[in-house]
């Protein structure tokens, strides 16, 4: 492409537009609105116009750290794309004293917090009995336990299921244990 007819050209040499800024999210809006030609107002219009059967509006994120506020990001962008709103999914997040402590991130991002004990993780993240007591007594719609803690027990989306709550997980496998990969080999001394 010569520099004439390139977009952004600096002396003479073709530059890409910057990644992030207003480009960005200019780029990110036009992806959406060609790919999307509904809109949907409400969490209960989408699982009504997709022929859903289960509303999720509160989520508890039994997880801590950067793994809640990677998962409360997603799905804001994803309910702001999808409603245009960021707070149609509201989330519940559980709390350590050590978290209070640290001022953590993921507190300012939650609608809600439930204090939880602290101390070594069975006390709390990957305490199966103490999230589904959590997620009844709230009530939240679905739980999500991101990685480590107790999204690795077979327990916790058993009894979910049992109490009609939803367990969210990723769609595509994460490790190489999912994918039937041999692990990596390490060099020899």
């Amino acid at each position: 492409m010569s520099p004439a007819k390139c977009k952004v050209c600096f002396l003479g040499r073709k530059v890409k537009p910057s990644m992030s800024g207003f480009h960005l999210a200019r780029r990110e809006q036009k992806k959406l609105d060609l790919h999307r030609d509904f809109t949907v107002a409400s969490p209960a219009e989408f699982v009504t116009r997709f022929g859903g059967d289960r509303v999720i509006e509160k989520v508890l994120i039994a997880n801590n750290g950067i793994a809640a506020v990677k998962c409360m990001r997603s799905i804001r962008r994803w309910a702001y794309e999808m409603f245009r709103n960021e707070r149609a999914i509201r989330f519940v997040v559980m709390v350590t004293p050590e978290d209070l402590k640290a001022n953590a991130e993921y507190i300012k991002m939650a609608d809600q917090y439930v204090p939880v004990p602290g101390g070594p993780n069975n006390n709390n993240y990957a305490n199966v009995e103490l999230i589904v007591d959590i997620a009844k007594r709230i009530p939240v719609q679905a739980v999500w336990a991101g990685w480590g803690h107790a999204s690795e027990n077979p327990k916790l989306p058993e009894l979910l299921h049992k109490h009609e709550i939803a367990f969210l997980v990723p769609v595509r496998p994460c490790g190489p244990w999912e994918t039937r990969l041999p692990p990596p080999s390490w060099p020899r001394p």
